[in-house]
Order: structure tokens, then sequence, then C-alpha cells
């Protein structure tokens, strides 16, 4: 008999369209409702992203959340008023109809509690402490002690929690008191079958050796780092040219460093493009960079998606040496760690890959396989369903 899961989104600015500003986002619903499907469930989405106006999720709809304290405090009080209205309107819609409900959290919102008191399992996707995240990285948020209540009282209600990495269920764990019996540990994965480097043309933008960036541009990022260190070895003689695709807070401020450092003929800020055209400029590169630096809070807990896309297009990468980093990349063999925030070590790592050029092209083979084995949507499920599986059955044992 076919499962049947409600997928629930409640941020108006998470959504499936091709043009959603947060690609990352897009990317990981995509990817996990196709990982269901992939194992015979039927998903019904209730995404209220995909419902509301696109310029609610489009380009420029971040920045217009923290342009100013009233307009950032009106939202607020919107994502109050729309996460009471879309758990009835989720629960009328879904209703019965569903085994399990999985919900991408949201600042300020939640949904599946009101399935849950109809006797229907919650799994709450954490990826990041939103409330945190929200008012301390973004400046995205006014009404950060509501959040961080309603964030925190979903974390202890729901049923069981998919959590994206080792370090933050160690803080929902140690810092906020969470059941660790409760959390799944479901890193992100790739869609394998869409990044796939034998089904895209390379577009290369530079003719020598190039390092390509595939993301949103926050501070955590780490290309003023990166721009740094092709700086510094363009004087000891060492050519590197940088692809940057993608868009955010720290796009302008990044270009003119690459500006004031004269890296103009070097570096291409290619801006945000369309998601199917992706792949054809990380096929165009060498090396994928992936250089995340410690949030302000002092710990990195993501799961950057950008190393299993790069990977996935058979492309080694370099990578700052965080959880998902350490796990997923050998040295000199799928790619090449450095200690994060530490531009001697970024440099010693792209003067490894720059002698290693050569053997880039079997390196990348190699990731490949790694992705197609281990790290696909379809496995991330699976486990993520045999676990709760086995959180839920051990709940009901111990009830009776």
């Amino acid at each position: 008999m076919t499962k049947r899961l409600g997928f629930l989104a409640a941020a108006p600015r998470i959504s499936t369209r091709f043009d959603a500003e947060m690609s990352g986002p897009r990317s990981r619903v995509l990817g996990l409702v196709k990982g269901f499907e992939s194992l015979n469930w039927s998903v019904l989405p209730f995404i209220v992203g995909d419902r509301t106006p696109s310029k609610w999720s489009t380009k420029g709809s971040g920045a217009a959340i923290s342009s100013g304290y009233l307009r950032t405090l009106a939202v607020d009080i919107v994502r109050l008023g729309l996460g009471i209205f879309n758990s009835w309107r989720s629960w009328r819609e879904l209703g019965r109809q569903v085994d399990w409900v999985y919900e991408y959290a949201a600042t300020l919102q939640c949904l599946g509690w009101i399935f849950q008191r109809q006797g229907i399992p919650w799994i709450l996707q954490v990826e990041a402490l939103l409330y945190y995240e929200a008012k301390t990285e973004r400046k995205a948020l006014i009404l950060d002690g509501i959040a961080r209540k309603l964030e925190l009282w979903s974390y202890r209600q729901c049923d069981v929690i998919a959590c994206v990495s080792a370090t933050l269920k160690e803080i929902l764990v140690q810092e906020i008191g969470i059941n660790q019996d409760k959390i799944v540990l479901v890193p992100n994965g790739v869609d394998i079958e869409f990044l796939n480097p034998q089904l895209h043309e390379p577009k290369r933008l530079f003719s020598g050796f190039t390092v390509g960036f595939v993301g949103s541009l926050y501070s955590w990022a780490g290309l003023d780092l990166l721009l740094e260190a092709i700086y510094e070895l363009q004087s000891e003689g060492y050519l590197i040219s940088l692809v940057v695709v993608g868009d955010g807070e720290m796009k302008q401020a990044w270009e003119e460093q690459s500006q004031t450092l004269g890296l103009e003929e070097q570096v291409q800020f290619v801006g945000r493009v369309p998601w199917q055209k992706v792949p054809q400029y990380i096929a165009g590169c060498d090396i994928g960079y992936s250089g995340q630096i410690q949030l302000q809070m002092g710990k990195m807990y993501l799961s950057p998606m950008k190393l299993y896309e790069y990977m996935s297009m058979a492309k080694p990468v370099i990578a700052s040496a965080f959880e998902d980093a350490r796990r997923l990349v050998v040295e000199e063999e799928t790619g090449f760690l450095f200690r994060p925030g530490d531009k001697n070590a970024l440099k010693e790592s792209l003067i490894k890959a720059l002698v290693a050029k050569n053997k880039l092209k079997e390196m990348g083979e190699q990731a490949r396989r790694e992705i197609e084995t281990n790290h696909s949507w379809t496995n991330r499920v699976q486990v993520l369903i045999e676990k709760t599986e086995h959180i839920l059955m051990n709940r009901l044992c111990r009830k009776n």
C-alpha cells in the first residue's frame, strides 16, 4: 500500500517556482519530495510560497524584508498571522489524507502541530537556528523573542527532528535540551539525475585554472578570503581565475573588493542564473569552492549543498574543514580541505589543486561515484524513513 506524506512549508519565501530567490531551500524541497516519491510515497504538498504572489519569493524579496525596522516588524506580524491561518488551511486541505507530515521549518510559523493533535506523526526539518540566523546573520527579524519561543516549542513538540548536521544536533541537545532520541541526522543530498556531467555542456568563462562558486552570497560563504588568497598567489606567480554564480547581500561588497585588488580580469560575478543553467557553470570550472567561515555564534552547523552539487557534477572541491566536508571529502582524492578562515591554509590548498591540475578530472570522477553511491536524495530519505519508523515504534511500545 502506498504511503502518503504531507509536505509542509510555511515560509512565503520558500517556493519551488523556477525563479525563487532562495535557491537552496528550493533544491532541498524538490529533492526531498523526489526522494520520497522514488520510494513509492505519494506526496501531497502544502507549500505556502507556491501559493503567494511571486514577488514574495523572487529576486529582491529578502532585501525587502530587512530594508527598515517598520517593514521588518510588519513582515514579522504577517508571518505570525499567516502561520495561524495556514495551519488550519493545511489541515482542511490534507486532513486525513496523509500518514505523516514533513515540515520545512520557518521563522515565526509552524503547521505540523495541528496534524499531530489528530494523531498524525509530525517530522520537522531543522537546518538552522532560524531565530538566530534571521536576527543576527541576515538582519531580517524584529520579534526574535517570540520567534525563539515558538521555534523551541516546535522542536520539543514534534515527533521527529530531521537535523542536517551533527553540530546542530549537539546544539539542540546540549544547549536547548532536546531529547537526542527523537533526532535523525539527515545532511543535504543532491539530485544526481539532474546534476549529471553527461547532460550539461560546460560554460567556460576563463581558459586558465578556474575556481567556481555557486550559491547565496552571505558573509559566511568566505569569498573575501578567497579573493585575498587569489590576489596574494598572483604575486607569487600562480594565476587563478574565479567564477561566482549567485546573488546576495555581499555581492556588491565582494565585487568592489575584487576591483580594489585589481582582479577584474580574473574574477567574474555572473549573478543569479536560472537553475537549469547552473550545472553548465559548474562544468565550466576546474574545481568548486565551499569556504564557509564560523557563524557569529562561534559554530558552523550548516550543511553546504554546494559540496554535493560540485561533486555530483564530477568536480573536486576546495572546502573549509567543517563537519560535512570532513565526512565527504578525501584529501587529494576528491578534494582539498583547509582550516576554516585560515588564508594561508587556503593558499596551500589552491597551490595543491594547481599542481594536481592533470589529476582533477580523475578526482572529479571519483567524487561523482561517491555522490551516486551515498548522497542522493533517495539515499537520504531512505535513512530518514527507517529511523523515523524506529522512533515511532519505540514510542508506541513505551505507551503500551
